[in-house]
């Protein structure tokens, strides 16, 4: 399974969605409803799960699920 796909299976998995459901252009806080504490949560799981940390900085511009997956695989390439 390719890194994107694993990305995209714990993104769907942590919001209780089948991964073919997770629009990648979907907006993280008016279509999927995540909050600043949802949001956390889901880099905390991800972090978790992917052996990386992120930097604040880089989580302050997140608008949509393509943006997450992208800092995902930046942060996997370091």
């Amino acid at each position: 399974m390719s890194e994107e796909k694993r990305i995209i299976q714990a993104i769907a998995e942590h919001l209780g969605l089948p991964p073919e459901d997770l629009d990648r252009h979907a907006l993280l806080q008016e279509e999927l409803g995540l909050g600043p504490v949802e949001l956390n949560d889901l880099l905390a799981d991800l972090s978790q799960r992917f052996g990386i940390t992120f930097d604040e900085t880089e989580t302050e511009n997140l608008r949509k699920v393509d943006d997450l997956i992208v800092l995902v695989e930046d942060n996997l390439l370091e």
